[in-house]
């Protein structure tokens, strides 16, 4: 396969992805280059989805439905923001775990682009590892690419959030990044 990124034929390697708990029940697989240690793309039957490429989407957060935008938030979370924008401990940041099947996942569309995604967990939503459950809706996870950042997107969250559940109390997960903490999200 010629990789885009080494501009030459390389050795692949093709992962067949379990996005079951996305609701993704299509043919989903993840392809790197083995030769440059580094991810190529992933496919939905067989269709290439590039997080880069743009897409027929208005410009505002949008609540992901189709396998397509599943697979998109899918690349930004497990791909993009490792891999670009590797999270820093010392900042509270850390790698993002999957949404669970019942949570919202939006996604930021910018000029047809998907360039960040926020998740929230529903009130009475089981706790994952406790015996509790949610008291109110819970903004669990929040990212926006590095090159798209400063542009309010992340203070956008905020409002966003509060249009989905007016008139109730919206938590935070917790630790939160010194990042979400600037944003105005204390």
């Amino acid at each position: 396969m010629l990789c885009p990124r080494c501009a030459w034929c390389v050795r692949t390697a093709v992962t067949r992805l379990d996005l079951r708990t996305l609701l993704v029940q299509s043919d989903v697989q993840r392809i790197d280059c083995v030769d440059g240690d580094h991810f190529i793309g992933v496919t939905l039957n067989g269709q290439i989805i590039d997080v880069n490429d743009s897409y027929d989407a208005e410009d505002g957060w949008r609540e992901v439905r189709t396998d397509r935008d599943k697979v998109l938030y899918y690349v930004l979370s497990q791909v993009v923001y490792p891999d670009m924008d590797a999270p820093r401990p010392e900042r509270f940041e850390s790698l993002y775990a999957l949404a669970g099947e019942l949570d919202v996942m939006l996604l930021r569309w910018q000029e047809g682009k998907a360039v960040g995604f926020y998740t929230v967990k529903f009130a009475g939503a089981e706790v994952p590892s406790m015996r509790e459950r949610y008291r109110m809706p819970v903004v669990d996870t929040a990212y926006v690419r590095s090159e798209y950042r400063n542009r309010g997107f992340g203070t956008e969250i905020l409002s966003d959030v509060i249009a989905r559940f007016p008139n109730e109390d919206i938590g935070f997960s917790k630790p939160i990044s010194n990042g979400m903490l600037r944003s105005g999200y204390s």
